[in-house]
């Protein structure tokens, strides 16, 4: 399947998902709604009869439901006029309230009109029993008392009664979390596919080109004239054994990953001075530079060099980012070397004015097998291991390491490593 048809596979799933949550957050809203409605018509059809239970016992006039008010969504008051035993008022609204249907638990209290102040208050629990209340107040007047009635736990109470909707929503977007984590699968895995298969085509490729060279100098080492020409035959038996150091490096490198998947890699850790280890490294690199009439600059103002680690790994990260440096530039190599220490850290930066790369791709350089996409144009050899390696050493030294490139202007690598104390 080509990835234009993944594309679109995957814009169309995106807007499926997209339009089943909404559609699914809209009912979940419209049935919310409906039940504060039903809430709230409940309660008052409670309250009015509590009320009128109250106004009977006392043998006073009927009250009227417009004196029933919702004052916020889960508190309503009740204008009252008689005198008010507490445990009467406690157990009349329970039982107006299981009534309706209403298990919930609610606070109530008596308030003077006058001052907002209040009289007598309390929690009431459904689960708890009615307690003994002897406390009684006598109200002079329906302007000067009122009744508030307030549901802590409303909107539990309301989740409560669309537990199926939750259930359903909450099926949905596990179903949701289930798909897009085998969309990422499947892309995740093509992505290995193909750089596998890259790396695959790249090694036969790299392994084909000395071995062919191998075996056609063999053939003319092969002929019975060639001894007449010493000089032909030991440059022919040269090509042969710089070949065969090529294969060597290569499989060498192969190995190398191998050992870090299987962690069997190992590490002679002791203490390094990491300018010194840069000062050698330059001056291998020399010829190098020379042969592209190249320069390169050392800063070394890192006071405290000194680190913990592996000298022939060390070595190699950074022997594999100046190589780097040399092979990816398409003008007169200009790199520049410099130390210097944060805190607990030594910071090397390496710097070069090569051909740089774009963003996406920095961000990927240091996945095993990856190459930065050069079109048809293979002018570079690897097989995209090298900074895959670098990232597992530096981590491996409790280090970080972080690129910074321009597409056409060269690229920044700085390497942070914690010094010894």
């Amino acid at each position: 399947m080509s990835r234009a048809s993944i594309r679109t596979i995957i814009l169309f799933a995106l807007i499926s998902i997209i339009g089943i949550v909404a559609i699914q957050v809209y009912w979940m809203q419209q049935a919310l709604s409906l039940q504060e409605k039903q809430f709230d018509h409940r309660i008052r059809i409670a309250l009015y009869g509590a009320a009128d239970e109250l106004i009977s016992q006392t043998k006073g006039s009927q009250v009227l439901l417009e004196t029933i008010n919702r004052v916020y969504s889960n508190y309503y008051t009740i204008d009252f006029s008689a005198p008010v035993k507490t445990k009467e008022l406690e157990q009349i609204l329970l039982t107006s309230f299981q009534n309706q249907n209403l298990n919930v638990d609610f606070e109530y209290g008596i308030f003077d009109c006058t001052d907002e102040r209040i009289l007598y208050g309390r929690l009431v629990k459904i689960e708890e029993k009615l307690k003994d209340r002897a406390v009684v107040f006598d109200l002079d007047g329906a302007e000067n008392y009122y009744i508030g009635i307030l549901f802590p736990t409303q909107r539990s109470f309301l989740l409560n009664q669309i537990n199926i909707w939750i259930f359903f929503t909450a099926v949905l977007l596990l179903v949701i979390l289930f798909f897009t984590y085998t969309i990422w699968t499947i892309l995740k895995h093509r992505r290995l596919s193909e750089v596998k298969n890259d790396f695959i085509n790249n090694m036969t490729h790299e392994f084909k080109t000395p071995i062919s060279t191998i075996a056609l100098s063999s053939e003319v080492l092969l002929k019975d004239n060639i001894m007449d020409n010493p000089e032909r035959f030991r440059h022919y038996v040269k090509i042969i054994n710089e070949e065969n150091k090529r294969l060597k490096g290569h499989v060498e490198s192969v190995l190398q990953i191998a050992l870090f998947d299987n962690k069997k890699i190992g590490f002679n850790r002791k203490d390094l001075n990491i300018n010194d280890i840069l000062q050698n490294i330059s001056k291998n690199m020399q010829p190098r530079l020379d042969e592209k009439s190249g320069n390169l600059n050392l800063e070394f103002m890192a006071q405290n060099p000194i680190v913990s680690g592996d000298e022939n790994h060390l070595t190699n990260v950074f022997y594999n980012i100046l190589d780097n440096a040399i092979k990816y530039c398409d003008k007169i190599p200009e790199i520049r070397i410099s130390t210097i220490n944060l805190k607990k850290y030594i910071s090397i930066e390496i710097s070069d004015n090569g051909k740089g790369m774009k963003k996406e791709n920095s961000k990927q350089i240091f996945e095993k097998f990856y190459r930065v996409p050069s079109g048809n144009v293979h002018d570079v050899k690897g097989f995209g291991i090298g900074l895959f390696y670098v990232k597992q050493i530096v981590d491996e030294h409790k280090g970080k390491i972080k690129v910074k490139s321009v597409l056409g202007k060269g690229t920044i690598f700085r390497i942070y490593l914690p010094t010894k104390q």
